[in-house]
């Protein structure tokens, strides 16, 4: 495992934890019951960045029929969220790095709420897509500096829980998004997905100021400077990279040059850091940052499970509305033993990972494999009869298990090796990596039901899209069993 430069305890409240980056932590100053209420100042805000995700999902036929968005168009409302999502991160974690993150994490929610109200008033398709974008950049700002706020009001082995708590919130977040989604939407009429957005801007406002009073400020660094060429490669990478999923067949000439130019931009951004670095400039990852295994393996990993278990809200709204012919309420009905489990898999989390390292992550991500494929079998007999709210509750239960056991853990393993000066950049990193898996993996299964016979409204075509999902996890699975360094399980030493 990585060590320090200053191993244990030093001054009162300075650490250099085992189980994630090294960050000054004023612990020691802050009472328990403070320290609880900063904690869900974080967890609430984190919750409503994914609810944004998935409570769309499920609201897509109501806003296709109010504002004639074809295919490719809803797949740029649910994907130009999270790719904003994911191009802001780095700069964000630079920014939370030299200059707070308090300061940061208050900008984020404020641009994410005042994004909402657009959302919530937009006339037509175009200014939706427009809010989304800022919406998601608000989002972005707001995630970045959450892991580097929890090192900072937890110090070592303490920090288990809380991140168990986020992976909870998370994944809570994730499921309530389309059952809240289905009863608005059921009950406002047309109105009802607009709610979907301006519901988040009460709590959007409560945050701003609780965030003031109860969030512990890191002391500014001096600036080092920005690497304004490292992040427009960056930003310019992840849209090359993630975007043509979003617009029809990745194999159409257009969208294959720009995932082409935005590998090559990728291979340009990791030659332009080391370039810096060796000259000591500063540069927007230091290769520092990613040399250890721990984080890179972490990277693949949520790319790949985020891919899976977000992009399955959005074959479960449409299997449920589209192919089944149930109503958005029902559709978002049908994940609530998801929530239940995911709920249940994040509480015990944090202990489980304090026992078995990273092995926690493994049993999650077989949970969802099987679960997932449990589905899609199911789905593939293709006898409608057979997927009702109680048979399939038992699957979601288990894939819901499954991912809150995989996220929280995984995020406390991925930080074994990283260093508390790179902490910032280090989240900004891994949450870059699950809001692509989530933009790549929506925007991978609109491509699929455009082109699939019949759709949406085919159960065959719906059986191919929840094994996709399921290929998902199980390439995390494959890369989390056979690709993990020993680092990562000595979280349960």
């Amino acid at each position: 495992m990585h060590e320090s430069a200053t191993p244990g305890t030093t001054t009162r409240g300075s650490v250099a934890p085992q189980g994630g980056p090294t960050v000054t932590s004023p612990t020691s100053e802050i009472n328990t019951k403070r320290r609880a209420l900063a904690l869900s100042v974080l967890l609430i805000p984190a919750a409503l960045t994914l609810f944004s995700v998935t409570s769309v999902n499920v609201a897509m036929p109501a806003v296709r029929d109010a504002l004639g968005a074809d295919a490719v168009a809803q797949a740029l409302i649910l994907t130009t969220y999270t790719l904003a999502f994911a191009v802001v991160l780095l700069p964000a974690g630079q920014l939370g790095d030299q200059y707070g993150h308090k300061r940061v994490f208050i900008i984020g929610v404020t641009v994410f709420t005042l994004a909402n109200v657009w959302c919530g008033l937009a006339p037509d398709f175009a200014q939706l897509v427009a809010g989304r974008v800022l919406s998601g950049m608000g989002a972005g700002i707001t995630m970045t500096p959450v892991a580097a706020l929890i090192q900072l009001l937890y110090a070592g082995p303490e920090r288990a829980r809380p991140f168990g708590l986020l992976g909870a919130v998370l994944g809570a977040g994730s499921a309530v998004g389309p059952l809240l989604g289905g009863m608005l939407i059921q009950a406002g009429g047309d109105i009802g997905w607009r709610l979907l957005f301006l519901i988040n801007v009460p709590f959007g406002i409560a945050a701003i100021v609780l965030a003031i009073v109860l969030l512990p400020a890191n002391p500014p660094r001096a600036a080092k400077g920005f690497d304004l060429v490292g992040v427009l490669l960056f930003t310019g990478a992840l849209v090359g990279i993630t975007l043509p999923f979003s617009m029809g067949s990745a194999l159409q000439p257009g969208n294959l040059a720009m995932l082409a130019t935005g590998i090559v931009l990728f291979v340009l951004f990791v030659w332009w850091g080391r370039r810096r670095d060796r000259r000591g400039q500063f540069t927007a990852v230091a290769p520092r940052v990613l040399a250890g295994r721990a984080l890179r393996t972490g990277m693949v990993v949520s790319f790949l499970g985020f891919g899976a278990f977000t992009s399955s809200f959005l074959f479960l709204a449409l299997l449920w509305q589209d192919a089944l012919g149930h109503g958005a309420f029902e559709a978002g009905l049908v994940v609530l033993p998801f929530a239940i489990g995911s709920t249940i898999g994040a509480a015990y989390s944090g202990r489980l990972v304090k026992r078995f390292g990273a092995r926690v992550v493994t049993v999650g991500l077989t949970m969802m494999v099987v679960g997932l494929i449990t589905v899609g079998l199911m789905v593939l007999a293709n006898n409608a009869a057979l997927l009702t709210l109680i048979t399939t509750a038992l699957p979601l239960l288990v894939i819901g298990l499954g991912v809150g056991l995989f996220v929280g853990p995984l995020t406390t393993a991925s930080f074994t090796e990283t260093e508390g000066r790179d902490a910032g950049v280090a989240s900004a990193m891994l949450t870059s990596s699950q809001r692509c898996g989530t933009a790549v993996g929506i925007g991978l299964l609109a491509a699929l039901y455009a082109s699939l016979p019949g759709g949406s409204q085919s159960l065959s075509g719906q059986a191919i899209i929840a094994f996709v999902t399921a290929a998902f996890a199980l390439a995390a699975l494959l890369v989390m069993a056979f690709r993990r360094p020993s680092g990562m399980d000595q979280l349960g030493a």
